[in-house]
């Protein structure tokens, strides 16, 4: 029969509860023998020897421990069966003892073999977090939670077998945690047997009754010591472990429940348990306690279990040395270890702790050797020194390194003793300290530099105690096999230091002795301490010199292009150095073969070694050789080195004076494929040329200024660009530009619309555009570009579109319209004849004519009529089918010129000076003008208006002189070969009209048109009476008449 229950119940209730039993063979006997027991004695009984006989199949497990400290623990176990407790139902289990030993099964193969199997420890330990959270849920819950009814009534376990196998599942796990070590200590392994070591003890306590309620605990572990033995052994050493991985919770939680497993045994029972017999159990968990809260963080905590246990070894007199001493371990081992800031007030209540100790035990006389004691008590004062300096309270350390120094007499104590006095600021005491430190027979070199380098960085008004102590130091070791080391360190400390003073002697020591280096470190490092100290900021050009000189004796240690760096810096020096003057060409003839082999022989397309010796063409002002290295810096790589290279001579030439090379250098920075590197680079560069070219230094091309002008628009118009220009500069980029156009090109031209118009565009720029300069160089950028603009339309090739066009007449309608001046008045109405004609429309006839009013009132050339009338032409013939009113605009604009030609010819002739000359050009332009009307005309009829003007002029007279007159009879006194002359021009001009008047009477005489027939007969004979007799054109006229007169 299953018995279910629980064995406080039972005897509470065994009145109530009594049931039929079968008795034993033995029983009558036991009456027999006992006869005035009564019934409930005899039952009494009869439960005490069935618990008696029952106990004797307990199972025992054994623990080996070491005796002083927790050592890995390895179970056997025996079966235990218990009569105690009735159980309950196995089915209330979160999971069953069988299915926990196969995951645990699972768990531990892996554990075994994870360095086999190189496992996933994160893996494995989420599997280990899962065990141990199942036999967290089988733990029950405090028992203050638990009503004292519901005690009395019932206290829910595990059934006996689950039990066992709980007990089992702990040794078999505890065991694989001593047998699987890895064989490296690391944080990961540390927490995976933490880990695992949890679990092993909380099944382990659970399968042995010590989460049960206090009553059954102490009744258990008070009939199975051995049992209570291991469980506070798992529960110490697992704590401990726990608290190593950070895990205070768990830690303290077993400590705590195996402290209460201890107070179960009795002091009888104890002595007779094999590993702790000899321990002192209450010691025991107060040091552990101690461990794991310092281990965990709790450092106040553990410094209160440190005051109980200091209280202990103070009272406790049957505490043997080796918990002293172990205490002191502690203490010592804390001491040396590292907390924050915040926390060293805590290291410091240790520290107190052991001393207070050790001076308890002193006073009492304790068998300890005395240099123990001595030795205990300095290096406490060490740690306490050291705790101050780590809370950088030098003062206070500084008593304490004293008295440790005062008590050791060690070379570490006086090296504490030396820091701690150069943090308090005492730097007198601290350099005589250093020196004495130094000549101590018991300090190593190299404790002895270290200390030098330390008390340098902490000294900071007389570091030159430092470097005075090294050098005591090499003088000591000096012809010793240390003394190289000694005399590196000491350069080292030297260019430490970083003075101007220490540098030079770092300098002649390397210069001197330290040729002489023999270790390959030693020599590398000098070479780059040499190389470094030409950089030093106080250091005068021949002291550079000679540290670059130095490092090449080094080179040895040094890479190809190490040593390739150092000759091109040398280069550099030599130059800087010729530029003062003084042996220039002893210098510079060094620097040039230096360099000459370089680019020979090692590296052709070096930008440096290119750029040096175009530094040297400048400084000899030689032109043919610059020449020739500009053209090979052009070829050299990296690419993007060559522009900053020719900036750089630029800006060299520029400082030396040399102009020449500054023309070379700019042109072809300029106009070099490299991109420039930013745009405030480019626009220097514009800048330099733009100079250049004004003070004629270079020479250059409309495609050149063409260059420059849209490159430097396209700086300031770019939307990227981030360039603005000052006021000044404004002013001088306009004028520049003014320049330009008007000097350096060759009348009106796309070049110098091209420049007026970016002189226009700068000018707009300016940042205070009311400034009089600014306006200035704007009207006269205006001016000047609608002014080339309207010769270029007039020749049919305008350059600006009429956007622009009008823009720029906006402007000027608000800048120089207001002004008095006749020509810019005269500009304006020019270009907006311009602009109506290059936008045709109804209204150009009649804006065209407002022009021409407008015109009449100032004093207007031929010229500009001739001008509008030759654009108009273009004009015309653009859209002729658009806009056919546009040939009529032109013939007026033409015959508006022939009536200014024909009063010109009028003043001409009334000249007192008579003027043949002058008055032929005139009538020369109005036959030019006619002949264009000619060849505009629609039909035969415009044709004869145009003959008929001409007729108006061949009769313009001037008293009795016409000028038909006037051509016959210059005519007759002119040399004929004289192909150029003005009368050549209008000869060829009468000529062709004479021929197309009697072509025109010939057309109309087959139309038997009389008038018209008779009006082109008078005009060509009325022309050959003007012509000479030698022309052609007449003689076969003439011939004509007679033949048909005939």
């Amino acid at each position: 029969m299953e018995l279910h229950g629980n064995i406080g119940v039972v005897l509470k209730k065994k009145e109530e509860k009594r049931r039929e039993f079968t008795l034993p063979d033995w029983c009558p006997i036991l009456f027999s023998t006992f006869p005035t027991l009564s019934l409930s004695v005899f039952f009494f009984l009869l439960l005490f020897l069935l618990l008696f006989s029952l106990c004797h199949l307990s199972c025992r497990c054994s623990l080996f421990f070491m005796q002083h400290d927790y050592r890995d623990i390895i179970f056997t176990l025996r079966p235990i069966h218990i009569s105690v407790w009735w159980m309950m139902d196995p089915a209330h289990a979160m999971m069953d003892a069988q299915s926990l030993g196969l995951r645990l099964d699972e768990v531990l193969h892996k554990f075994a073999t994870r360095e086999e199997d190189n496992s996933d420890n994160v893996r494995l330990l989420a599997d280990i977090a899962g065990l141990t959270e199942v036999i967290d849920k089988m733990i029950p819950p405090s028992l203050s939670a638990v009503s004292e009814a519901a005690e009395n009534e019932a206290m829910v376990s595990l059934p006996v077998k689950t039990l066992e196998e709980l007990r089992f599942l702990g040794c078999a796990c505890w065991n694989m945690t001593v047998r699987h070590v890895s064989r490296e200590d690391s944080r990961e392994e540390q927490t995976l047997k933490a880990s695992l070591r949890e679990f092993a003890t909380k099944v382990f306590l659970l399968g042995n009754y010590a989460y049960a309620s206090s009553d059954v605990s102490h009744s258990y572990f008070t009939q199975h010591p051995r049992e209570a033995e291991q469980c506070v052994l798992m529960c110490l050493k697992t704590s401990r472990d726990l608290s190593l991985c950070g895990v205070a919770g768990s830690a303290k939680r077993l400590l705590s429940l195996g402290e209460s497993v201890a107070s179960y045994i009795q002091t009888g029972v104890q002595n007779s348990l094999a590993y702790i017999k000899y321990r002192n159990m209450r010691w025991e968990f107060a040091y552990t306690a101690m461990d794991i809260n310092w281990n965990v963080g709790h450092y106040k905590e553990s410094c209160e279990a440190a005051k109980k246990l200091t209280q202990m070894l103070l009272q406790d007199r049957d505490l043997r040395r080796d918990h002293r001493e172990a205490f002191f371990r502690f203490v010592f081992t804390i001491g040396n270890g590292g907390v924050l800031t915040s926390d060293e007030q805590y290291i410091r209540d240790m520290l107190y702790s052991s001393m207070e100790m050790q001076n308890h035990f002193q006073g009492a006389g304790t068998n300890d050797p005395s240099h123990h004691v001595m030795i205990l008590r300095g290096a406490t004062m060490e740690q306490m020194a050291l705790s101050w300096l780590r809370e950088e309270e030098a003062t206070e350390a500084l008593s304490w390194a004293v008295e440790a120094d005062t008590t050791l007499h060690s070379n570490t104590s006086a090296l504490l003793r030396l820091t701690a006095t150069a943090k308090a600021g005492m730097e007198p005491e601290a350099i005589v300290l250093l020196h004495q430190y130094v000549q101590r027979s018991d300090v190593s070199v190299d404790d002895a530099v270290a200390a030098c380098f330390e008390l340098h960085n902490l000294l900071v008004s007389r570091k030159d105690g430092s470097i005075e102590g090294m050098r005591l130091l090499y003088k000591k070791t000096k012809g010793n096999t240390c003394s190289e080391s000694v005399l590196f360190r000491f350069v080292q400390l030297l260019l430490h230091n970083g003075s101007l003073a220490s540098c030079k002697e770092a300098l002649q020591i390397l210069q001197n002795e330290g040729i002489d280096f023999e270790e390959t470190r030693y020599r590398r490092y000098c070479f780059v301490w040499l190389w470094e100290l030409a950089d030093m900021a106080g250091f005068s050009p021949l002291q550079i010199v000679e540290c670059l000189e130095s490092a090449l004796q080094f080179k040895d240690c040094a890479s190809e292009a190490e040593v390739d760096a150092i000759y091109l810096r040398l280069c550099t020096e030599y130059i800087t150095q010729s530029e003062g003057g003084g042996q220039t060409s002893v210098v510079l003839m060094k620097a040039k073969n230096i360099l000459v082999d370089y680019a020979s022989h090692r590296n052709p397309k070096c930008v440096f070694a290119h750029s040096l010796l175009i530094k040297i063409a400048v400084l000899e002002s030689n032109e043919a050789e610059l020449e020739k290295e500009l053209n090979l810096l052009l070829l050299c790589e990296p690419a993007e080195l060559v522009m900053p290279a020719l900036c750089t001579a630029i800006n060299y030439s520029l400082r030396i004076g040399y102009l020449p090379g500054v023309s070379l250098v700019i042109t072809r920075a300029v106009f070099f494929s490299a991109p420039v590197p930013d745009p405030s680079t480019e626009l220097e560069l514009l800048r330099v040329y733009v100079a250049s070219l004004l003070s004629k230094a270079c020479n250059c091309t409309d495609d050149h200024l063409r260059v420059v002008t849209e490159r430097f628009r396209s700086l300031l118009s770019d939307e990227c660009a981030t360039i603005s220009l000052s006021h000044e500069e404004v002013s001088w980029w306009a004028q520049a530009f003014l320049v330009l156009g008007l000097e350096f090109t060759v009348g009106p031209g796309p070049t110098s619309v091209y420049l007026f118009r970016a002189a226009t565009f700068i000018a707009l720029q300016d940042p205070v555009p009311g400034e009089v300069p600014s306006r200035t160089f704007l009207i006269s950028g205006l001016l000047c570009t609608l002014e080339d603009e309207f010769q270029l339309f007039s020749t049919g090739i305008p350059q600006i579109d009429s956007c622009e066009l009008e823009e720029h007449l906006r402007l000027c309608k608000e800048f120089v319209s207001s002004l008095p001046e006749v020509n810019y008045r005269l500009t304006v109405l020019l270009s907006q004849a311009e602009r109506h004609l290059r936008q045709p429309s109804s209204e150009t006839p009649e804006q065209i004519e407002r022009i021409l009013d407008e015109l009449s009132n100032i004093n207007v050339t031929f010229e500009d009529y001739e001008a509008i009338a030759n654009g108009a032409s273009f004009i015309a013939l653009k859209y002729a089918s658009e806009h056919p009113f546009l040939h009529g605009v032109t013939i007026k604009l033409y015959m508006q010129a022939v009536s200014v030609a024909m009063n010109d010819i009028s003043a001409s002739m009334k000249d007192a000076d008579n003027n043949a000359e002058k008055c032929l050009e005139y009538i020369t332009d109005a036959f030019s003008c006619l002949y264009k009307c000619f060849t505009l005309a629609f039909d035969r009829t415009e044709q004869l208006a145009v003959v008929q003007r001409l007729m108006e002029i061949l009769s313009l007279a001037v008293e009795d002189v016409t000028v038909a007159s006037l051509i016959k009879d210059y005519h007759s006194n002119t040399v004929r070969t004289v192909n150029n002359h003005p009368l050549s021009f209008a000869r060829l001009f009468l000529e062709y009209f004479t021929v197309e008047a009697w072509n025109n009477s010939v057309f109309y005489l087959h139309l038997t048109e009389t008038v018209k027939q008779t009006q082109w007969v008078h005009v060509a004979w009325t022309l050959v009476d003007t012509l000479p007799e030698t022309s052609s054109v007449a003689s076969a006229l003439h011939a004509l008449k007679a033949i048909t007169s005939v």
